[in-house]
């Protein structure tokens, strides 16, 4: 048989066996329904139907799920369950995370598809509908279930606690001891704790409701409000600053204050929800309705060159989608953005339907080619009170300053002919300049400085990122009225010079130029340059102020100068030399390469007018421009009609600069901006048009004609979503005892924990939902329920039952919060400062800490007075540097949604408490407070202390560990007055052994972890 014979014979046997097997009919029970038990069932079975997808159950197969249709009869490639075993995404390709499926098995459900998909009765579950979720079920108030112990129970949240302990056979905990339940409960409810004064009130009050009382003072203190905008503002991602590279400050505290207000008001949480998600769209909306749209305003936003401006708008919009979806359904709706959600109902589809309510904003960046800017839509906001206050401090300083320069301005014109009178009688000479010769020259990061043989200084070898030259000079002259700096060209420097930054840019940055002579400062009334810089004038290197400066750019490949006049003519003594100092930490190396320094010999009034004006002071026909030109140089040489001026222009600057404070908000486009489903989340890949919707597994969206954000917050806060009311009370259950009824506090979908107490959870929502959507209600439900007020103390029983406290048989003991920390400690040395609103501070912080992050580093100006002590929900939050204290104790950068913050145990975080300068200020005020107690014992001094840190008085073993500390510590330091002064501060008279000893303490209370704990 020839070889063409026997291919033809093998082709014409493949092709009978693909034709047996084809007409061959697939036996369902046999072939196909092991193959969906070993490889499908597990994640689409009874106990996990993911995707809303069950293959144990004929009805929901061929059904489907989120997805699509499951199974077609007749047309594998229009199946899903066939389509997803022959694509090539492995992210897509099922069984997800376990190997493909062979040949064989795809081929068998292929053909079986093919000849019709027939399942027989009688194999797998009768089911025609998968059960929802019990999150997407809208909640019912359950029954108040029956207990034996009728007399612990306080109110219904005890009956669903002590039904769960019952069944598990435990008992509640034993109360609380009064001292620590105030404690306790001012920490809840404000967020630091009681005074000494409000403990022993408490403690001596024997009205039957006097805790109730308490809780109710709580709940209308404003500093309620201050506290518990805290987790909101994680959730709404609050920072001062945009984010990525750049992290520019951006204007938005006004939300913060809306936030605060709205919960001391007790807003209605639906109402709450509403104006901050569409505010802007309610009828003729407030100012304050506006503002509170800041919400979806707070994304970050980048603004870096090279950004694509809608590729950054997109990513802002699904951020307001996936918060939205976090904050309000506590599901991850973001796994919806490149495809169907793996375990929970939401389609890809949906997940724009979404986006489309979001997607009606203009454009947040603007510029052309490379370079955005930062702009949105905004509006200008009342001024606070303090804002008021200061305005008014600027313009009697404005008033002041005004007063005196019209006294110099007139006193000025008075003298000015008989100034011209003197210059039409002097001879034309310019001024006599000496050269100032070097003695010792010193760079204090490493450049090396070589003298001249002009006596000109260079600069070679290292150029670090920022340097100060310190330069000693002589000269045999010993009259003086001004100084000559000059930047010089040299062969060596890059580009020639006169700085050593770039050959293409070889500029210098000058900070700081000062002059001392005999340990005396120089005093430099005014500067003069050949060329200046664009907002780097010259005066700029005399002004004290090290955040202004002197640069050349773009004249380089020149040399340069810069006259100073001094204030008044100077003598130094003959062995005396002249010190000059260069401030250059701009960075980048952009320092002077080769300078050279000069004097001015004589008197201010003999040198310092310059030939052509002494030639028109003795020309008796001036003209009027000549005139004028006589005149303005002749104020600009009186000293005092300068100072007073510049004085004057400052104080009108600081006014002009004090505008009215605005706020961020949202705002709709005329036309509705057209939306697409992106193919795999890529913003240029469209696929279909899509339509404002909300999830089909919820509830309806009765808005029916182009719905807009207003629509979707009315659906949000709608008692029929079966999520909203459950999500928002689990959060603040979190929040008091450390842990959700749902531990996975961002997640109520199918992948999230089931609820502790799932009736606890419904009858809270409902409550919520029928009290007015109140907050201070369930808050007030929770701190006067019996589980609340339980003793902390761990116990024997639990600790194999329940170690995590998850029944809640005592209460719980949580670890403070970073802002809550400092407060804490503020309060107890007696400077927390309780001023509302405004403006966020600036608490110190270790010098340059914004250095190197952002571009065009913004000024860290640390607060000062009792203004630095205020809450820390009113600090700056800058994205990329946040508070140092605050993040060594977990506190977010806020860049997304914060739903539950970590919580670390770290030795940093007993470093910083220790060391800390801003909690060692607050350590010696604390032993102030300590030494000022009317108690003259020691004993009664440290009882004072532990109440006022603790609010709870010392053990006897604990007084005699402090008293052993207070004894030591006098006896050590009774004869070192100047270890005590450095410890302590102030003088000889104040600074004591015995207040060295307080000091340390009260640093021991301040650092006690009972201090820092929640108990």
């Amino acid at each position: 048989m020839s070889l063409k014979q026997i291919a033809s014979s093998l082709y014409l046997t493949l092709w009978a066996f693909v034709f047996t097997a084809q007409a061959q009919t697939v036996n369902f029970a046999n072939e196909v329904w092991p193959i969906f038990q070993a490889h499908c069932i597990q994640c689409h079975g009874p106990d996990s139907h993911e995707g809303n997808l069950r293959l144990d159950a004929r009805e929901i197969a061929f059904r489907g799920g989120v997805s699509g249709v499951g199974i077609t009869a007749g047309k594998p490639l229009q199946s899903l369950i066939y389509q997803r075993l022959i694509v090539r995404d492995e992210g897509e390709r099922m069984p997800l995370e376990s190997e493909a499926l062979s040949a064989d098995n795809i081929d068998t459900i292929r053909r079986w598809i093919t000849q019709g998909a027939q399942w027989p009765d009688g194999i797998g579950a009768k089911v025609k509908q998968i059960k929802k979720h019990w999150a997407y079920v809208v909640p019912e108030r359950p029954k108040l279930p029956q207990v034996k112990n009728q007399h612990w129970p306080q109110n219904p949240i005890d009956l669903f606690v002590l039904q769960r302990l019952e069944a598990e056979r435990l008992v509640p905990s034993a109360p609380a001891e009064r001292r620590r339940l105030i404690r306790r409960v001012f920490l809840d409810l404000i967020g630091y704790p009681p005074t000494y004064k409000q403990v022993q009130q408490f403690i001596t009050n024997d009205h039957p409701e006097a805790y109730e009382q308490m809780v109710e003072e709580l709940l209308a203190s404003p500093q309620y409000g201050v506290r518990w905008a805290r987790p909101w503002l994680d959730l709404a991602r609050y920072a001062d600053s945009n984010g990525y590279q750049a992290d520019q400050y951006r204007n938005v505290w006004p939300y913060r204050d809306w936030v605060i207000n709205a919960l001391n008001m007790d807003m209605p949480f639906d109402q709450f929800t509403t104006e901050q998600i569409a505010g802007d769209l309610l009828e003729s909306p407030t100012i304050a309705q506006q503002i509170a749209t800041g919400f979806h305003r707070l994304t970050t936003l980048n603004v870096e060159g090279g950004v694509d401006p809608e590729m950054s708008r997109l990513n802002q919009v699904f951020d307001r989608v996936n918060t939205t979806g976090s904050v309000w359904l506590g599901s991850t709706i973001e796994c919806s953005q490149c495809h169907n959600h793996k375990y929970d109902p939401f389609s890809q589809k949906e997940y724009y339907q979404l986006l489309a309510y979001f997607n009606n904003t203009p454009l947040e960046v603007n510029g052309k080619s490379t370079a955005y800017n930062f702009f949105g839509p905004k509006i200008e906001v009342g001024r606070t009170k303090t804002q008021q206050r200061q305005l008014a401090s600027l313009e009697a300083e404005k008033g002041k300053q005004r007063i005196l320069f019209e006294q110099v301005t007139k006193q000025a014109e008075l003298a000015y002919a008989d100034w011209v009178a003197m210059l039409s009688s002097k001879v034309s000479s310019e001024p006599t300049w000496c050269t100032l010769t070097p003695v010792s020259q010193k760079s204090l990061h490493g450049a090396t400085l070589t003298v001249l043989e002009d006596q000109s200084i260079l600069a070679s070898g290292k150029n670090p990122n920022h340097d100060t030259f310190v330069i000693e000079f002589t000269t045999d002259q010993q009259h003086f009225s001004g100084f000559k700096l000059e930047a010089l060209l040299d062969d060596s420097l890059p580009g020639k010079g006169p700085g050593r930054f770039t050959a293409e840019r070889p500029n210098f940055v000058l900070q700081e130029f000062t002059l001392e002579a005999g340990g005396k400062k120089i005093k430099l009334h005014s500067a003069i340059a050949d060329f200046s810089q664009l907002n780097y004038a010259i005066s700029k290197a005399i002004d004290g102020d090290p955040a202004t400066a002197w640069a050349i750019a773009p004249q380089f490949f020149k040399s340069h100068w810069a006259e100073f006049q001094t204030e008044g003519a100077i003598t130094i003594e003959r062995a005396q030399t002249i010190k000059a100092t260069l401030v250059m930490n701009h960075g980048g190396g952009r320092v002077i390469g080769r300078l050279r320094l000069s004097a001015r010999t004589g008197t201010p009034s003999a040198v310092s007018v310059p030939p052509e004006m002494i030639a028109l002071a003795k020309n008796t026909a001036r003209t009027r421009d000549q005139e004028t030109q006589l005149h303005d140089f002749y104020l600009k040489q009186h000293i005092d009609y300068q100072m007073t001026q510049k004085k004057f222009n400052e104080a009108q600057g600081r006014i002009d600069n004090f505008q009215s404070p605005t706020a961020l908000v949202m705002t709709e486009m005329k036309e509705p901006r057209p939306t697409f489903l992106l193919i795999r989340g890529e913003y240029k890949n469209h696929g279909k048009q899509v339509k404002p919707a909300t999830p089909s597994v919820l509830h309806k969206n009765s808005a029916v004609d182009n719905p807009s954000r207003l629509d979707l917050a009315r659906w949000l806060a709608s008692t029929e979503n079966p999520l909203v009311s459950r999500v928002t009370v689990n959060r603040w259950w979190a929040e008091i005892f450390g842990r959700g009824i749902v531990a996975t506090e961002e997640d109520f979908g199918s992948q999230g924990d089931a609820p502790s107490h799932p009736d606890l959870l419904d009858w809270l929502a409902v409550e919520f939902s029928d009290h007015g959507w109140s907050m201070k209600h369930i808050h007030r439900l929770i701190v006067q329920s019996a589980t609340y007020q339980q003793d902390s103390k761990v116990r024997s029983d639990l600790e194999v039952v329940d170690p995590t406290n998850i029944l809640l048989a005592r209460a719980p003991r949580v670890r403070l919060t970073a802002e809550a920390i400092r407060d804490t400690m503020l309060q107890i040395s007696g400077l927390l400062e309780l001023e509302m609103g405004g403006a966020p501070i600036y608490p110190p912080q270790p010098d340059s800490f914004w250095r190197h992050v952002g571009r065009n580093e913004p000024k860290y100006a640390t607060s000062s007075g009792t203004h630095r002590f205020r809450r820390g929900v009113y600090v700056i939050w800058r994205r990329s540097a946040p508070y140092p204290s605050f993040t060594t104790f977990d506190a977010p950068d806020r860049t997304s949604c914060v739903i539950k913050r970590s919580r670390t145990n770290t030795p940093l975080q007993a470093l910083t408490l220790l060391n800390d300068p801003t909690y060692w200020e607050m350590t010696g005020a604390f032993a102030k407070e300590i030494e000022a107690c009317p108690d003259v014992t020691i004993r009664g001094k440290i009882t004072y202390a532990f109440i006022q840190t603790l609010a709870r008085k010392p053990t006897q073993r604990e007084v005699e560990i402090l008293e052993r500390l207070y004894e030591s510590t006098v006896s050590r330091l009774s004869d070192r007055s100047s270890d005590i002064q450095q410890l302590v501060g102030g003088g000889a008279d104040t600074a004591t052994a015995e207040s060295a000893a307080w000091r340390y303490i009260a640093n021991v209370l301040l650092n006690l972890d009972e201090t820092i704990t929640r108990n």
